[in-house]
């Protein structure tokens, strides 16, 4: 995060001598703590001089002592969530429930680190190194007392979370009510389109084209027959090999993307395997204009062959 140092503060790291102290806000789900690495308790009267700093000028902070750690805070020029864990140890065994209870994920973590002159007083304003979120709890039991460690995240972490949006028209409606810009998405899971576009030449016009079956399990030596069916916009269709049906007649190319696993014969559409493995069928349709063709369409369907 950008940090603003004071002169005061850039003078005493600049000095041969330095005194500084750790200062933390930690709030749980019952209240909020303030500690700091020193002994005693201390209440820093402010104000702030500069009127951005986010460090609570009145508070009294409670000093822990050597009873109180924090793990190294790292510094990084990428965006990634870095986490700190703060340690408290001695905690009485009666207090650990009370302990454990009152972290919640909700809660938040704040350190600074303050600097102080040669007469103990606490420079103007103490940095701000680390801001996030109280993780879970772990807990060490050394019988008469314990230590309790809390992993504090970043809040860049959120962006591993997923958004909880959807690409449909019930969710475009909760961010802008009356936009149609999603109210065809629901339509789409089991619409059959011709790629690139249908095209209207001719009347009736196809629709869309299926491959029956869409997936064709076949022992080796064993057939399969396949047929090629065209919707049309009257809803009439035709299908080939044979020529079924009343709509009008198209030119089709079809055939096996690997002849050594399963081979296609045109005229009769029947599949037959040859040796096991996975290949595809592959169904070419051109639309003409003028007897020229305008677009290609095409259709897959899967062979799977086994012994």
């Amino acid at each position: 995060m950008p940090r603003t140092l004071s002169t005061a503060v850039l003078a005493a790291i600049a000095a041969k001598t330095l005194s500084l102290a750790i200062f933390a806000e930690i709030a749980f789900a019952d209240n909020t703590l303030y500690l700091f690495n020193g002994v005693g308790s201390f209440t820093p009267a402010g104000p702030p001089a500069n009127p951005a700093s986010t460090f609570p000028y009145g508070e009294t902070f409670i000093g822990l002592g050597w009873l109180g750690k924090i793990s190294g805070i790292p510094q990084t020029t990428k965006v990634q969530a870095q986490n700190v864990t703060l340690s408290l140890s001695g905690i009485p065994a009666n207090l650990v429930s009370e302990a454990i209870g009152q972290v919640r994920v909700t809660g938040t973590a704040t350190v600074w680190l303050a600097f102080f002159d040669d007469n103990g007083n606490l420079l103007e304003d103490p940095v701000q190194i680390f801001t996030g979120a109280l993780d879970v709890p772990s807990l060490t039991d050394a019988g008469e007392s314990c230590s309790l460690a809390i992993t504090c995240e970043n809040s860049l972490i959120s962006l591993n979370l997923a958004p909880n949006r959807r690409f449909d028209d019930m969710d475009q409606q909760i961010y802008f009510a009356g936009d149609l810009g999603m109210s065809f998405v629901d339509a789409l899971g089991n619409l059959q389109l011709f790629w690139p576009a249908s095209n209207n030449v001719g009347s009736p016009y196809p629709v869309y084209a299926t491959v029956t079956p869409a997936s064709i399990d076949v022992q080796v030596g064993s057939t399969v027959a396949v047929t090629v069916t065209v919707h049309y916009s009257d809803l009439s269709t035709k299908t080939y090999p044979g020529g079924a049906g009343s709509g009008p007649s198209f030119i089709y190319n079809f055939a096996s993307s690997n002849p050594k696993i399963a081979t296609l014969a045109f005229a009769t559409g029947i599949v037959t395997g040859v040796s096991p493995g996975e290949c595809s069928i592959m169904v070419r349709l051109p639309v003409f204009q003028g007897g020229v063709p305008v677009a290609q369409y095409i259709q897959v369907a899967t062979i799977f062959v086994h012994n």
